[in-house]
């Protein structure tokens, strides 16, 4: 848990601590003043407090200090996050900590603008744009966190066009395995391959031939959503994709094939930034390959500050 240095009265510290320990854990604090983590001394202490949203709303209305909208100077900067392990900073080996990028970029933000931050992370390990609709977007506490939010970040969609690879080779095969990942499907279809190479031919038609309209209706439907909940002042910055098998050992005209499919998928994303309101860092052209995990697909620490430098430029033009 970070901790900060906040001068006040000793009777409001003693209040700001009762009601910490009285919230409910959802969100990350702190300071914005810090260093990133993982980097050098502190020159001042930040700080972890668990908090939610109903309780950060209620104090706003009851506050008479505040304005109409309960913002003020003093008031936390707060980052919501959608999206998939990318956005959640997942990592491969437990014994290591992944800071994602929203937390880096949240952190450098409000430090720029001498702010308290929060940042409520609603990102889930696998998560595709279909899921994304129906189950976090329809939570309570999601909807709220974006309805509170100065900054909304979203990453999706890699895992649209990994679950179809899924599905394509059980199809393929012939074949009802629940493949955990991307890669054991793949190792399943190398396998198959040794035996019949013409397998490759039907792979590649069967993902040429992938549904464009769904993820499409999907991506309009989300940012509808996100619309219809987001203050009008909120900045939203969504990442496009970066190929997830290209280091993976595919035959080239596969790995063509994945290109060309991400490639249409982002200029679905980026097609729709100005009807929908939302900046597009661009992911896809920015070397993240060369800072993955031993998977050859998450970011590693380097990789989430790469993003965290994008979206804290667009963020700084906007």
């Amino acid at each position: 848990m970070r901790k900060y240095r906040y001068i006040q009265s000793a009777a409001i510290l003693l209040l700001a601590v009762c009601l910490a320990l009285t919230a409910a854990p959802v969100y990350i604090s702190g300071t914005g003043k810090g260093t990133a983590s993982g980097t050098g001394e502190e020159t001042q202490k930040s700080f972890s407090r668990e908090t939610s949203a109903d309780d950060v709303q209620g104090q706003k209305k009851e506050d008479p200090e505040n304005g109409e909208d309960g913002q003020t100077a003093d008031t936390p900067l707060y980052v919501a996050v959608l999206g998939d392990s990318i956005a959640k900073g997942y990592c491969a080996d437990k014994s290591v900590e992944i800071v994602p990028y929203a937390e880096l970029a949240a952190e450098r933000i409000a430090g720029q603008e001498d702010r308290l931050y929060e940042v409520g992370n609603f990102a889930k390990n696998g998560l595709d744009s279909v899921r994304l609709n129906a189950e976090i977007l329809e939570q309570e506490e999601v909807r709220e966190g974006i309805g509170r939010a100065d900054i909304i970040f979203i990453t999706v969609g890699s895992n649209d066009l990994l679950n179809e690879c899924k599905n394509t080779v059980r199809e393929i095969l012939d074949i009802d395995t629940k493949f955990k990942s991307a890669e054991q499907a793949l190792k399943v279809l190398e396998d198959a391959m040794a035996e019949n190479p013409l397998l490759i031919v039907n792979i590649i038609a069967a993902l040429g031939g992938w549904d464009y309209q769904s993820f499409l209706e999907e991506w309009k439907q989300m940012m509808t959503t996100v619309n219809g909940l987001r203050k009008e002042e909120a900045i939203v910055i969504v990442t496009n994709i970066y190929n997830p098998v290209e280091n993976m050992e595919l035959p080239s005209t596969m790995n063509g094939t994945a290109e060309d499919i991400i490639g249409n998928m982002n200029v679905i994303i980026e097609g729709y930034a100005g009807e929908y309101d939302y900046a597009v860092a661009d992911v896809f052209s920015s070397g993240i390959l060369e800072h993955v995990q031993a998977d050859g697909l998450h970011p590693d620490q380097e990789g989430q500050e790469l993003i965290a430098d994008l979206v804290c430029g667009i963020y700084e033009a906007q």
